[in-house]
């Protein structure tokens, strides 16, 4: 790949412009969405409890996705500099977008075996965290190893066009390594998870349960298990948009269906940090208010203690102070 044939190749108009810019933009506030939802996980110490964890590892990716997306900003002005950065950027894209719909897949066959098959699947863990980086790493070399990442015209990804011309092998690797997969998730993901949210219903309020949950323990695990199911949920809704312009085509798709794909990409990060928030402040509200208020606290106490060393180095508040006696002997 020589940079010099690849300007006049970028396709970067002022639409693109538009649209790199707000990808951007939604990318950074994704981010610190996400670094905030970590922060807060750790800062309560719940990275000790697996489905926390679990939660935890979503919204790593997020972040990582997130993050990739905010590079995607500084190629508004592209020249042949750039270029290689863009492959690198477009690579380290598709893999931190991999590696967010891998954690995805695991939490909806963890809930599956959980909630359908009374299965917990725990030990797990280590396959979960190890396949999805392996997997990710894997599938994005593909459109390295055929040098077909660069600048598509919205961002840096795998180049459907080289030079004003269709690229078949772009256009098959953007099926093979992400649309179709991500739209066999949609369908397989959508089904599991209703059958998942079905059973659970079920079992949480059925008059008497012969399984291994009884009915207490099986609205426990309901609670527990529900803010989980908000991630693969996201996922299915936030696909559908990108995966309507594929098959429309960019060439020929509106600029508001354009714009609103550009939007949710982001927001597919963004949407994993609110959710862990919210999953931590539904299930953990003594913690939320003590950290909330343990500060405040803190902050109290110190500031009546500054007021009291202060009184007890006036020398004024003190004469003040002297009993009625002896005030009146010094007269």
């Amino acid at each position: 790949m020589e940079p010099s044939a690849n300007t006049s190749c970028s396709n970067v108009t002022v639409t693109n412009v538009f649209l790199i810019r707000i990808l951007g933009s939604l990318g950074t506030v994704s981010v610190a969405t996400c670094l905030a939802a970590l922060c807060w996980l750790f800062y309560l110490k719940l990275y000790k409890q697996f489905l926390y964890r679990l939660a935890a590892y979503q919204v790593m990716g997020s972040m990582l996705h997130a993050l990739f997306l905010v590079c995607q900003f500084t190629f508004s002005e592209y020249n042949d500099s750039k270029y290689p950065s863009c492959i690198a950027v477009g690579y380290l894209f598709q893999i931190a977008g991999w590696t967010k719909a891998c954690f995805g897949c695991w939490i909806t066959f963890h809930l599956f075996c959980f909630a359908v098959l009374l299965k917990n699947m725990r030990k797990l863990e280590p396959l979960y965290v190890i396949s999805s980086i392996l997997v990710s790493i894997a599938v994005s070399s593909i459109p390295l190893i055929t040098k077909s990442y660069g600048p598509t015209g919205e961002w840096c990804w795998i180049q459907r066009k080289k030079c004003g011309n269709l690229d078949l092998t772009g256009i098959v690797e953007q099926i093979a390594v992400w649309y179709g997969p991500t739209f066999v998730l949609l369908v397989v993901q959508s089904i599991a998870m209703l059958t998942i949210m079905i059973t659970m219903f079920y079992r949480a309020h059925r008059k008497s349960d012969e399984n291994v949950f009884g009915r207490e323990q099986s609205k426990k695990a309901f609670r527990q298990l529900l803010p989980l199911v908000a991630y693969p949920v996201l996922f299915c809704i936030l696909i559908i948009p990108p995966l309507i312009a594929r098959v429309v085509g960019f060439s020929s798709t509106s600029r508001g269906l354009l714009i609103l794909v550009t939007v949710c990409i982001p927001a597919w990060s963004f949407s994993a940090g609110v959710s862990l928030i919210v999953h931590i402040g539904a299930l953990r509200r003594t913690d939320v208010m003590a950290c909330i208020c343990t500060p405040l606290a803190c902050l109290i106490r110190t500031l009546l203690s500054q007021n009291e060393n202060r009184d007890s180095r006036d020398p004024a508040k003190k004469y003040h102070e002297l009993p009625k006696d002896n005030a009146e002997e010094t007269a």
